[in-house]
């Protein structure tokens, strides 16, 4: 038996809880057209089944589901901040940051804070908001430090 931990980010749970909270119809849509496109069958075979090794594997399925799930939630929401960026004219500043330096958690924060500053007063200098809060919520490591 493997007792190796799996573990979810706090986004990935935050996802699923919105999910499920303002998505149940779109689910329960999904979940549908899964019993018409196979799973139904699939679910009465695996009701017949005594293989425990085909069972454990579909227990295990649930973490390649869960990384897949969070793989989607970065990639999303990378494309999302990229896009709120543009939109602001923002890209060229964020194309600046060293990312060996500053995670993409500080980027996607700060360019969100900023381009709701930006909603709210127009005339303010984008590179100038971005860059101040992205100094606000960087923590810089002792591996950043060192040359």
């Amino acid at each position: 038996m493997n007792n190796s931990q799996f573990v979810l980010s706090y986004e990935l749970l935050l996802l699923l809880r919105w999910l499920i909270d303002h998505d149940e119809e779109k689910i329960k849509k999904i979940i549908g057209n899964a019993l018409k496109s196979g799973l139904q069958q699939e679910l009465q075979v695996l009701s017949n089944t005594e293989d425990v090794s085909e069972l454990t594997d579909l227990q295990h399925s649930i973490t390649d589901f869960l990384g897949t799930m969070e793989a989607l939630l970065i990639e999303t929401a990378s494309e999302h901040i990229k896009e709120k960026a543009r939109q602001q004219k923002l890209l060229p500043s964020v194309d600046q940051i060293d990312t060996t330096l500053c995670d993409d958690t500080t980027v996607r924060f700060s360019v969100e804070k900023a381009t709701s500053e930006l909603s709210e007063n127009p005339d303010a200098n984008a590179k100038e908001l971005l860059f101040n809060e992205i100094l606000k919520r960087w923590q810089p490591t002792d591996k950043n430090l060192k040359h």
